[in-house]
């Protein structure tokens, strides 16, 4: 019991101990000892106080804070030494609350910060020294406020700065020397606001700055003159503005652009002079101006280009477009979009390859050099070639030979002598390469037609196989219509070949009645001249055109003729129409019947007796 009362860990020296352990932690690691605000997120002195409908920040938040974040807060002002004490801060992020004003010193103390956010709140108007503490300040945002200007000192001090963003404002103009302290910045973003120009020092100061954005404004021209300090500048984006001419006011090379935009402008003319000061261009997006035609001199400045825009602009697809076709024909980079005719008429919506092609405007892009050589008593070689590239051709006092082949006209004049120079020379290696880019131009146009051939091909079989496609599922998934259809059918055969047969029976039948009605009438009335009735054997008893013949035969006369003026019933009357045919066809011999005229040397066919046989019944 005593060893234990006097062990040093029992009783009052824990509770020592573990108050020391705990000021150690501590002073090793303040995290640990912080409280977080409530309605707050903490993480390792980072505080997360977003949503909350916050009109300040929190008082629990700990002056050793590393981070803060206020976003999506109903925040309205930024008093002076309002983050006072704030000493380790190193981002602070501000976004999305209804801030309209900033006092002078609101971030006074914030020496260590890097990272500012005020984007998406109301600020009008900033101070000059509102951001003079913020010597280490990185990133700057303050896009989407409603800023119409910025004051010329307002960016003073900030020479650590590297990321400035003021997009989606309402700036008209930008101070002389706004930047001139910004040393290290790389990223200037100044899109979507209202300005209608640039001053001519207005980025002086910017020596590493990469990537310039002032697309979404409202400039109408584009000086390189205003560009001459941006020594590093890579990248220039200026599309979706208002401008309609690119110059440059002054003689100087910029080698380090690689990238400009003028998507989306008004450029109806580009000049020479501004790609002579871009050597090193390498990606250039002229798409959705008003362009209907290139200068030649234009597209040789082209010669570093990679990738090219120049969709959707007012192409003329006349001889003035060979000089663009030919450059593309050539061109080894890449173009995103397709590029038509937007005019004449018959053109429109082709792409200008095709249309070249199609029309033939240039005349496969090249003029044969024909050389014209004669002797002459001079002692010196003189080569005079004149070109003229897509225009008219242009005589000169020693013309021997001219041709216009639609796309531009070479007219090539040499004469030489026992001696060569070097123009003889350069006159050769011209003819070589426009040779070479005339083979280039019939190999493409091989594989254009090559190309057409197969895709008929393939539409053909296309359309075949979608053909047997739809028989065979008709076949699989409709057979009993196909039965229908095909018993219908059958039965409408039938019917027709009945009434065929049917046919000529009536017609027969009709005939007989006719037949048989008149003599009839005729016996009721005797001819007057009796003799004048001949039968059909030609033997026929006067008086007498039709015979009645007893069925019986009991009580007919001799020879089956009755003498009376009257018939008894139960006769039947005959007349005897032979019909010869069956004499020709012995084997219907066997078929006939006689009927009753014993007068007749001839026997009856059977057609003879269904067509001349009339039943009836006499009365006295």
């Amino acid at each position: 019991m005593g060893f234990h009362s006097r062990w040093p860990l029992v009783g009052p020296a824990p509770v020592a101990l573990s108050v020391i352990s705990m000021l150690l932690a501590c002073l090793l690691s303040p995290a640990s000892c912080t409280t977080c605000p409530q309605k707050c997120r903490c993480e390792d002195l980072q505080f997360y106080c977003d949503t909350q409908g916050l009109k300040a920040p929190p008082d629990g938040v700990d002056k050793g804070a590393l981070g803060l974040s206020l976003r999506h807060n109903s925040i309205t002002e930024l008093s002076s030494d309002q983050f006072y004490g704030f000493s380790q801060l190193t981002w602070l992020h501000l976004d999305h609350n209804q801030i309209t004003t900033v006092q002078e010193d609101a971030f006074q103390g914030l020496y260590k910060l890097k990272d500012l956010n005020l984007s998406s709140n109301r600020i009008t108007k900033l101070p000059n020294t509102t951001f003079i503490h913020l010597i280490n300040l990185q990133i700057l945002d303050l896009s989407f406020n409603q800023m119409t200007s910025l004051e010329p000192e307002l960016f003073h001090g900030l020479r650590k700065l590297q990321i400035l963003h003021l997009r989606s404002n309402l700036l008209r103009t930008t101070p002389v020397r706004a930047f001139w302290d910004c040393r290290s910045l790389e990223y200037l973003g100044l899109s979507n606001n209202r300005l209608r120009s640039l001053a001519r020092n207005g980025f002086a100061g910017l020596i590493k700055l990469k990537e310039l954005h002032l697309e979404h404004n409202q400039l109408t021209k584009i000086n390189l003159a205003h560009f001459p300090r941006l020594v590093a500048l890579q990248f220039l984006y200026l599309q979706w503005n208002k401008i309609n001419n690119v110059t440059c006011g002054m003689e100087w090379t910029w080698t380090t652009l690689e990238k400009l935009d003028l998507t989306g402008n008004e450029i109806r003319v580009l000049t020479p002079d501004v790609f002579q000061t871009l050597p090193n261009l390498k990606m250039l997006l002229l798409d959705n101006n008003k362009l209907s035609s290139l200068d030649a001199q234009v597209l040789d400045m082209w010669q570093s280009l990679g990738t090219i825009g120049l969709s959707s602009n007012l192409w003329e697809c006349t001889k003035r477009i060979c000089s663009l076709a030919t450059w593309l024909s050539t061109f080894k980079g890449r173009w995103e979009h397709s590029i038509l005719c937007h005019s004449p008429e018959y053109a429109q919506g082709e792409e200008i390859l095709d249309a070249v092609y199609g029309f033939q405007l240039c005349q496969n892009f090249s003029a044969p050099v024909i050389q014209t050589i004669s002797t002459t008593t001079d002692a010196t070689t003189a080569a005079e070639i004149t070109s003229s590239l897509f225009g008219i051709m242009q005589p000169t006092p020693t013309q021997d030979y001219a041709e216009d082949f639609g796309s531009f006209t070479t007219v090539v004049t040499i004469t030489t002598t026992t001696t060569q120079t070097p123009r003889t020379a350069q006159a050769t290696t011209a003819l070589l390469e426009e040779e070479s880019v005339t083979d280039d131009f019939s190999a493409m146009d091989n594989t254009l037609m090559t190309q057409r051939v197969i895709i008929g091909t393939m539409a053909l079989l296309f359309s075949f196989f979608i053909i047997i496609f739809v028989v065979y599922i008709s076949r699989k998934c409709c057979p009993p219509t196909l039965r229908r259809i095909r018993h219908c059918s059958a039965i409408q055969n039938r019917r027709q070949m009945r009434t065929q047969q049917r046919q000529p029976m009536a017609d027969l039948a009709t005939q007989i009645h006719s037949y048989c009605s008149s003599e009839l009438r005729e016996e009721d009335h005797p001819l007057d001249h009796p003799h004048q009735h001949v039968g059909v054997a030609g033997q026929l008893p006067p008086h007498h055109s039709c015979h009645d013949v007893r069925q019986g035969g009991s009580q007919a006369a001799p020879g089956g003729v009755h003498n009376g003026p009257g018939r008894a019933r139960g006769h039947v009357l005959v007349h005897a129409l032979p019909v010869y045919p069956w004499l020709h066809h012995p084997s219907l011999y066997h078929q006939h019947l006689l009927l009753a005229n014993p007068l007749s040397r001839f026997p009856l066919h059977p057609a003879s007796q269904a067509k001349a046989v009339c039943v009836g019944e006499a009365s006295h």
